[in-house]
């Protein structure tokens, strides 16, 4: 998928235009960037809540999984996968952090 990507100055011109698109149900997603390099992107909050909701989806069958196991997450863990779950951190971050609290790295 080829994502437009605005300038900074181009976004902000063009918020009013974009967010019109995501209200009549585009649901293309908008880069933003200085020169036009992507830094961010722009989704309807639709998009954003089903993103949310596949992590979420995806952490509980990874704590079943454990359960089944006779496992638990260690607290720290757990407050890692939330935070990837709730978009706050991405998923090479997520891995790094649990791979070192694993011992891994």
């Amino acid at each position: 998928m080829r994502i437009e990507t605005l300038s900074v100055r181009e976004a902000r011109e063009q918020l009013p235009t974009v967010l019109a698109r995501f209200r009549e149900g585009d649901r293309t997603p908008v880069g933003v960037g200085a020169h036009r390099k992507m830094e961010a992107i722009i989704v309807p909050v639709e998009v954003f809540d089903d993103l949310i909701a596949t992590r979420t989806r995806a952490l509980a069958s990874a704590r079943g999984s454990l359960r089944a196991e006779g496992l638990v997450a260690p607290s720290e863990a757990e407050e890692v996968m939330n935070r990837w779950a709730n978009g706050e951190i991405s998923n090479a971050q997520m891995r790094r952090f649990v791979r070192r609290l694993a011992g891994a790295e």
